[in-house]
Protein backbone atom coordinates (compact mmCIF):
# COMPACT_ATOMS: atom_id res chain seq x y z
CA UNK A 1 0.00 0.00 0.00
CA UNK A 2 0.76 3.23 -0.58
CA UNK A 3 -0.52 6.65 0.77
CA UNK A 4 0.25 9.95 -1.21
CA UNK A 5 -0.23 12.84 0.36
CA UNK A 6 -2.10 16.19 -0.94
CA UNK A 7 1.02 18.44 -1.28
CA UNK A 8 2.18 15.57 -4.03
CA UNK A 9 -0.77 15.57 -6.08
CA UNK A 10 -1.28 17.64 -10.12
CA UNK A 11 -2.77 21.02 -9.22
CA UNK A 12 -5.68 19.61 -11.85
CA UNK A 13 -6.93 17.05 -8.66
CA UNK A 14 -6.20 19.99 -6.17
CA UNK A 15 -8.65 22.03 -7.96
CA UNK A 16 -11.24 19.48 -9.19
CA UNK A 17 -11.51 17.94 -6.08
CA UNK A 18 -10.17 20.37 -3.28
CA UNK A 19 -11.33 17.85 -0.41
CA UNK A 20 -8.85 15.42 -1.72
CA UNK A 21 -6.05 14.97 0.81
CA UNK A 22 -4.92 11.96 0.42
CA UNK A 23 -4.87 8.86 -2.20
CA UNK A 24 -4.30 5.39 -1.70
CA UNK A 25 -2.69 2.64 -3.90
CA UNK A 26 -3.48 -0.61 -2.79
CA UNK A 27 -2.51 -3.71 -5.02
CA UNK A 28 -4.70 -7.35 -3.58
CA UNK A 29 -3.39 -10.11 -4.53
CA UNK A 30 -6.73 -12.96 -4.66
CA UNK A 31 -6.55 -16.76 -4.86
CA UNK A 32 -9.61 -18.95 -6.78
CA UNK A 33 -9.94 -22.27 -4.62
CA UNK A 34 -11.75 -24.56 -5.65
CA UNK A 35 -12.20 -28.51 -3.87
CA UNK A 36 -9.51 -27.49 -1.78
CA UNK A 37 -6.90 -26.68 -4.67
CA UNK A 38 -5.93 -23.31 -5.95
CA UNK A 39 -7.41 -22.95 -9.45
CA UNK A 40 -6.49 -19.27 -10.97
CA UNK A 41 -4.53 -16.25 -8.97
CA UNK A 42 -5.39 -12.46 -9.45
CA UNK A 43 -3.64 -9.02 -8.58
CA UNK A 44 -5.44 -6.10 -9.08
CA UNK A 45 -4.30 -2.41 -8.28
CA UNK A 46 -6.86 -0.02 -6.63
CA UNK A 47 -6.90 3.71 -6.05
CA UNK A 48 -8.25 5.26 -3.17
CA UNK A 49 -9.50 9.11 -2.70
CA UNK A 50 -9.72 10.40 0.81
CA UNK A 51 -10.11 13.54 2.78
CA UNK A 52 -8.49 12.45 5.50
CA UNK A 53 -5.31 14.99 6.20
CA UNK A 54 -2.43 12.03 7.28
CA UNK A 55 -4.16 8.56 7.58
CA UNK A 56 -1.76 5.57 9.06
CA UNK A 57 -2.06 2.73 6.42
CA UNK A 58 -3.79 0.47 9.09
CA UNK A 59 -6.56 2.80 9.56
CA UNK A 60 -6.87 2.93 5.94
CA UNK A 61 -7.01 -0.71 5.38
CA UNK A 62 -9.36 -0.92 8.50
CA UNK A 63 -11.90 1.69 6.79
CA UNK A 64 -11.22 -0.44 3.39
CA UNK A 65 -12.35 -4.23 5.41
CA UNK A 66 -15.45 -2.61 6.88
CA UNK A 67 -16.57 -1.07 3.19
CA UNK A 68 -16.14 -4.91 1.68
CA UNK A 69 -18.09 -6.64 4.71
CA UNK A 70 -21.27 -3.83 4.28
CA UNK A 71 -20.73 -4.80 0.44
CA UNK A 72 -20.81 -8.47 0.99
CA UNK A 73 -24.14 -7.96 2.79
CA UNK A 74 -25.49 -6.22 0.06
CA UNK A 75 -24.92 -8.55 -2.50
CA UNK A 76 -26.25 -11.59 -0.28
CA UNK A 77 -29.40 -9.43 0.20
CA UNK A 78 -29.33 -8.38 -3.33
CA UNK A 79 -28.45 -11.22 -5.36
CA UNK A 80 -28.87 -14.15 -3.34
CA UNK A 81 -32.15 -12.90 -1.64
CA UNK A 82 -33.82 -10.99 -4.22
CA UNK A 83 -33.91 -7.35 -2.30
CA UNK A 84 -33.72 -5.39 -5.48
CA UNK A 85 -36.33 -7.19 -7.56
CA UNK A 86 -39.25 -5.67 -5.01
CA UNK A 87 -41.12 -3.42 -6.75
CA UNK A 88 -43.45 -2.28 -4.06
CA UNK A 89 -42.63 0.51 -2.61
CA UNK A 90 -45.98 1.94 -0.98
CA UNK A 91 -46.40 2.25 2.77
CA UNK A 92 -44.03 0.34 4.77
CA UNK A 93 -43.19 -2.54 2.05
CA UNK A 94 -39.50 -1.51 1.08
CA UNK A 95 -38.80 -1.25 5.20
CA UNK A 96 -40.86 -4.69 5.57
CA UNK A 97 -38.28 -6.25 2.94
CA UNK A 98 -35.44 -4.97 4.37
CA UNK A 99 -36.59 -6.47 7.63
CA UNK A 100 -37.27 -9.40 6.11
CA UNK A 101 -34.24 -10.00 4.33
CA UNK A 102 -32.08 -9.54 6.74
CA UNK A 103 -33.21 -11.67 8.86
CA UNK A 104 -33.35 -14.42 6.59
CA UNK A 105 -29.64 -13.58 5.74
CA UNK A 106 -28.44 -13.48 9.37
CA UNK A 107 -30.71 -17.08 9.76
CA UNK A 108 -28.74 -18.53 6.68
CA UNK A 109 -25.14 -17.56 8.04
CA UNK A 110 -25.81 -19.37 11.21
CA UNK A 111 -26.15 -21.96 9.07
CA UNK A 112 -23.15 -21.76 7.09
CA UNK A 113 -20.65 -19.37 5.90
CA UNK A 114 -22.22 -19.16 2.31
CA UNK A 115 -25.98 -18.36 2.06
CA UNK A 116 -25.88 -19.95 -1.11
CA UNK A 117 -24.59 -22.99 0.66
CA UNK A 118 -27.28 -22.63 3.37
CA UNK A 119 -30.04 -22.43 1.13
CA UNK A 120 -29.15 -25.63 -0.42
CA UNK A 121 -28.96 -27.37 3.49
CA UNK A 122 -32.11 -26.11 3.90
CA UNK A 123 -33.94 -26.63 0.46
CA UNK A 124 -32.70 -30.49 1.61
CA UNK A 125 -33.97 -30.89 4.67
CA UNK A 126 -37.21 -28.56 5.38
CA UNK A 127 -38.11 -30.16 8.69
CA UNK A 128 -34.66 -29.41 9.65
CA UNK A 129 -35.03 -25.49 8.71
CA UNK A 130 -38.18 -25.01 10.78
CA UNK A 131 -36.58 -26.95 13.65
CA UNK A 132 -34.02 -24.69 13.35
CA UNK A 133 -35.59 -21.05 13.22
CA UNK A 134 -37.87 -22.91 16.30
CA UNK A 135 -35.08 -23.81 18.61
CA UNK A 136 -33.74 -21.22 21.04
CA UNK A 137 -30.19 -22.79 20.65
CA UNK A 138 -30.24 -23.05 16.78
CA UNK A 139 -28.70 -26.67 17.19
CA UNK A 140 -30.46 -27.93 14.43
CA UNK A 141 -27.88 -27.72 12.04
CA UNK A 142 -25.08 -28.40 14.24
Amino acid sequence: MALLPADALSEHIRTAWPSVRTVVRITREREHIRAGRPVKRETETVYLITSLAQPTPEYILRLNRKHWQVETMHRDKDVILGEDRYTNRSDNAPRNIFSLTSAARTLLKRISKSPTRAIETVQENRQKAIRFISDPNKNAFL
